[in-house]
């Protein structure tokens, strides 16, 4: 099912189909009209409850700073400031949207790589009709207020764009046009403006692997930046 249903009752009805014998299920009940379940989200407040693609599922980043920490023991880490304690990528599918604190998202910077992605493997091949990100701007202060927030909102002032790409092939580092499901960048009030930001594909695309793909400013003295993923949700068409 696509979207999640209040029902008792299951029917399985025997057919024949291209003749050969095939059967049929229907759920006898209604559509879900409340809070989405676990895994399911609306694309707008009119929408149906779909099923998020991404939930829980496995995930990777090509920023290396991760990497080396997981390598040292806990005793000789040495963090060079507080973008060293950014989240694990498995945080952006993690299903919790409560809290936008940034310390329980997702984060990638371009420290160690030029463009930093990350990416979650839908487990299947798929038509990928859009994907939303729910990310963290750092604008209430009363409770961001600590300094390793600070640092964030600094860095997050030097990112400018965001692109969503979809691919047949895991841990990629570039990309063809027709890769490209959409992009953001800062002249899109939303990218500064908004904690919801959707992504909808100009035509569904065939992959297993969605990208996301962050991308700073050049005109900043700072070349430094960071993206901030809290949740992200990938429906299909």
């Amino acid at each position: 099912l696509n979207e999640p249903f209040f029902a008792r009752f299951v029917r399985l009805h025997p057919t024949e189909w291209h003749n050969h014998v095939s059967m049929r299920a229907a759920i006898l009940g209604c559509p879900h009209q409340g809070s989405c379940f676990p895994g399911y989200f609306r694309v707008n407040s009119e929408a149906q409850c779909v099923e998020n693609m991404a939930y829980k599922k496995q995930t990777w980043t090509n920023d290396r700073n991760r990497r080396q920490q997981q390598n040292n023991a806990v005793g000789e880490l040495k963090f060079r400031s507080a973008r060293e304690t950014n989240g694990d990528p498995s945080l952006a599918v993690d299903g919790l949207e409560e809290s936008l604190d940034w310390s329980k998202c997702a984060t990638i910077d371009n420290y160690f790589v030029r463009k930093p992605l990350w990416m979650v493997d839908l487990g299947r091949e798929t038509d990928v009709a859009g994907v939303m990100l729910r990310t963290w701007h750092g604008n209430n202060k009363a409770i961001n207020s600590s300094v390793s927030s600070s640092v964030y909102r600094d860095y997050l002032a030097n990112l400018d764009r965001y692109n969503v790409y979809v691919h047949l092939r895991p841990r990629r580092y570039r990309f063809k046009d027709t890769n490209l499901c959409s992009f953001i960048t800062r002249t899109d009030q939303a990218l500064t403006s908004s904690s919801r930001l959707h992504f909808q594909c100009q035509r569904p695309l065939r992959g297993r692997f969605v990208y996301i793909e962050a991308d700073g400013s050049t005109d900043r003295w700072n070349k430094l930046f960071t993206a901030v993923l809290c949740e992200v949700f990938v429906y299909e068409q």
